[in-house]
């Protein structure tokens, strides 16, 4: 399969997102494991559904995926459980966003970062057109991986242990209820 030209223009705002997290993936700029996290024939299935071929990628990084995957084994169970939240208040047909935030959201820098994108702001436009409940419901502005782990903590749900600081008494507050950079 022959891959159509980086500007293509998608009707719908998720397929722009995913072709759009497939790239950064595919050029190194996203942080996933291998295949994204996903099950092999879900992302050949993600990479048909915006028009990409896989492409060769570089031993390095290959092997960094496959240092994201060893690191990620051990939260599994909690990286499924917040892809089942966030699949609550994605659109309807944006699957697999819900698994790819959340896989993301195991990564080690902010979760902007981790997808590969240009900013907070970015991010939050993502959120806005795939997540939009979630974005009115935060209403301050809270890191997105905080206030995930925030609002499960929230439910009592009991799986995960709340890894959200207690945001009144904590000293980064302002680093967490910031503008978008």
């Amino acid at each position: 399969m022959k891959n159509p030209p980086n500007d293509i223009l998608f009707s719908a705002p998720v397929d722009q997102w995913l072709r759009r997290l497939v790239l950064n993936h595919l050029e190194g700029r996203a942080r996933f494991p291998l295949f994204m996290g996903l099950p092999a024939a879900d992302y050949r299935q993600l990479m048909r559904q915006v028009l990409l071929a896989p492409a060769p990628r570089s031993a390095a990084l290959n092997e960094q995926d496959r240092l994201m995957q060893l690191l990620q084994e051990r939260r599994r169970r909690e990286r499924l459980s917040l892809a089942d939240w966030l699949g609550q208040y994605m659109i309807t047909d944006a699957a697999p966003l819900d698994q790819l935030i959340a896989i993301a959201s195991m990564g080690f820098n902010h979760l902007w970062q981790d997808l590969g994108l240009a900013s907070r702001a970015e991010l939050r436009q993502l959120m806005t057109d795939c997540f939009p409940e979630l974005v009115a419901m935060n209403q301050h502005n809270m890191r997105w991986k905080k206030f995930f782990y925030r609002q499960q903590c929230l439910m009592e749900s009991g799986e995960i242990n709340c890894r959200s600081p207690s945001c009144d008494s904590c000293c980064e507050r302002e680093s967490c209820f910031s503008p978008d950079d």
